[in-house]
């Protein structure tokens, strides 16, 4: 990985290398997958900005990092609001986005608001779009960012009062987390007025996702935000508000919290002066619990299968003294990749239908740890 130092009394500083990623006084604009060996440090006003979704399918709009110690502390903040799926435009009146709100119709019509975590409001008027619909599991390991909300439509042709684009996506992932006197936020952004005649209004982008996963984390004086952007007001129908988007905590270990805010709210419908107003976004989900399945095995711990020659290319060897047993395999983001079943002493499973990487494989009895499996092709 390529190492970037800056120095300056004035500005801060910002180092990164394969071992750590430090920012204290400084701010670093940042996406995509970082695995770190040791750490990251945020200190002292140290800001982290998630870049904006391109429109591409790539790193940008989301950020995930990985490393044995994540700090955060010192009024600094991982910055991921509007850097979600764009709202409405004029190539494209409809939101982006697996929620997106729908565009407003003819005779300013207002523009729906997007939904992730939460539906997104209908806009006003007779031909308001319509609010966008909540998706993912609540409950489950995964994030997404947040989607936008769609544009007012002065004519057929003609768009005016761009949506606002949703959240973004922020997943921290390490043995210990610890945030102190600091924030995370990925809002969506408030929908925008029509510059015409101010007849059209567009949807807000929803709320993004933040998902924390430790051992042990420990969350002090903090707050995190994934709240839906607003609906323009306008004056025929008001935009429609968009759905909060998902905040998610797992830990294996322990989870010690104090003086926290976790918010997701539902942005609010915008005014339609001479028409209706834009309905209200939903609020989120906030889902909170300890997880095990993907801890790796120590070796005082009675195995009750072996997997032999690991890594593994494309065939793994595992054996089982008690037959039959069900196994369960999970990638490194705890997603459920595949059951196994056991039926015999020994067996051969093809794993060569999965991407290379590092997985999990842990089988139904209750209170046994996953043995790691380093897939290579």
């Amino acid at each position: 990985m390529t190492i970037i130092i800056l120095v300056s009394v004035l500005i801060g500083y910002v180092y990164e290398d394969t071992d750590s990623l430090i920012v204290i006084n400084d701010s670093l604009v940042i996406c995509g997958t970082h695995q770190y060996n040791i750490k990251v440090h945020i200190t002292n006003k140290g800001i982290l900005k998630v870049r904006q979704w391109s429109g591409a399918a790539d790193s940008t709009g989301w950020l995930l990092l990985n490393a044995p110690l994540i700090l955060i502390q010192d009024s600094s903040s991982i910055s991921a609001s509007v850097s979600g799926y764009w709202g409405g435009d004029t190539s494209h009146p409809d939101g982006y986005g697996p929620g997106y709100g729908g565009a407003g119709g003819i005779s300013g019509g207002a523009g729906g608001g997007a939904g992730y975590g939460g539906d997104g409001g209908a806009g006003g008027d007779y031909y308001g779009g319509a609010g966008g619909s909540a998706y993912g599991d609540p409950s489950d390991t995964l994030i997404e960012m947040g989607s936008g909300g769609g544009a007012g439509c002065y004519t057929t042709y003609v768009v005016d009062g761009f949506g606002g684009s949703g959240g973004a996506m922020t997943y921290l992932k390490a043995q210990q987390i610890t945030i102190d006197s600091s924030y995370i936020e990925t809002n969506g952004e408030d929908g925008h007025v029509g510059t015409l005649l101010g007849f059209e209004a567009g949807g807000g982008g929803s709320g993004g996702g933040i998902i924390i996963w430790a051992d042990s984390a420990i969350i002090h004086n903090s707050v995190m935000n994934a709240n839906g952007g607003d609906g323009a007001n306008s004056e025929l129908g008001g935009g429609g508000g968009a759905g909060g988007g998902r905040i998610k905590i797992f830990y294996t270990t322990s989870l010690d919290t104090s003086d926290i805010v976790l918010l997701v709210q539902g942005g609010t419908g915008g005014i339609g002066f001479q028409g209706s107003d834009g309905e209200d976004g939903m609020p989120g989900s906030i889902h909170i619990e300890p997880i095990v399945g993907i801890t790796e095995i120590a070796n005082t711990v009675t195995k009750n299968f072996y997997i032999h020659s690991n890594p593994v290319k494309d065939i793994a060897k595992i054996t089982c003294a008690n037959t039959p047993l069900k196994l369960h395999l999970y990638d490194v983001s705890g997603r459920l990749v595949k059951t196994i079943w056991l039926k015999n002493n020994t067996e051969f499973v093809r794993l060569d239908d999965l991407e290379q990487g590092i997985y999990f494989l842990k089988s139904n009895k209750e209170n046994k740890p996953a043995h790691k499996i380093i897939l290579l092709k």
